[in-house]
């Protein structure tokens, strides 16, 4: 995934997450399709804490992402332009895994007395996934759209056209906390801090991977 900053140059987002880690204490709340983005882009400071050469006392992660196993607007067939099960069977399968993976990476590094404390919780909700949403530590926040593509894919074996949310490299607009509370950054990370605990708190339910 890239970052569009200030300047409207792309650059890519693993630099942040990995700063972040530079941090006693990290968390991270990420809002999406299916977590793959989030779990590449901290696969490699995960790593740097494996070798020592990042050392944070607390890693706490959410995660809040569409349950596919219930009838969503998208991803969809092309042809019918409607909810598929088989469809969203395969979105399932790659929900699971990104899901799966990022717990697995976190808890780890715990496992191995490499950080104090490692929490990964991973909600889920009804609702169709429109942008993607990373909070980094309480105060950058890293927003973009997934832009609807038609696309052939393999279901049960055959080739099927559908609907799909393509989340890889596309734009995340970066908005930080200044000194200012009126400044427009500021104001962003607070509104997405209440948007993500308003969903983690009420429509939000545990994911049971």
């Amino acid at each position: 995934a890239f970052v569009r900053a200030q300047t409207q140059l792309a650059v890519e987002l693993r630099p942040h997450i990995e700063a972040a880690f530079e941090r006693p204490h990290v968390t991270i709340d990420f809002a999406g399709f299916s977590g793959e983005t989030l779990r590449d882009a901290v696969a490699e400071a995960l790593d740097k804490v494996r070798s020592g050469r990042l050392a944070p006392e607390t890693i706490a992660v959410r995660v809040l992402i569409s349950d596919m196993t219930v009838p969503m607007a998208l991803p969809a067939r092309a042809e019918t332009q409607a909810d598929d099960p088989a469809v969203r069977e395969r979105a399932e399968r790659i929900t699971r895994r990104a899901a799966d993976g990022i717990i697995d990476q976190v808890a780890e590094l715990g496992d191995l007395g490499l950080v104090r404390s490692t929490t990964v919780e991973v909600r889920m909700h009804r609702a169709s996934p429109l942008f993607k949403l990373y909070i980094i530590n309480g105060v950058e926040v890293f927003y973009g759209f997934y832009p609807v593509v038609e696309r052939t894919v393999s279901i049960k074996g055959e080739p099927t056209a559908i609907y799909d949310l393509m989340g890889k490299d596309v734009p995340l607009f970066h908005y930080a906390v200044t000194d200012d509370d009126a400044s427009h950054g500021t104001q962003f990370v607070q509104a997405s801090r209440q948007w993500f605990d308003s969903m983690w708190s009420t429509i939000a339910y545990r994911y049971d991977g």
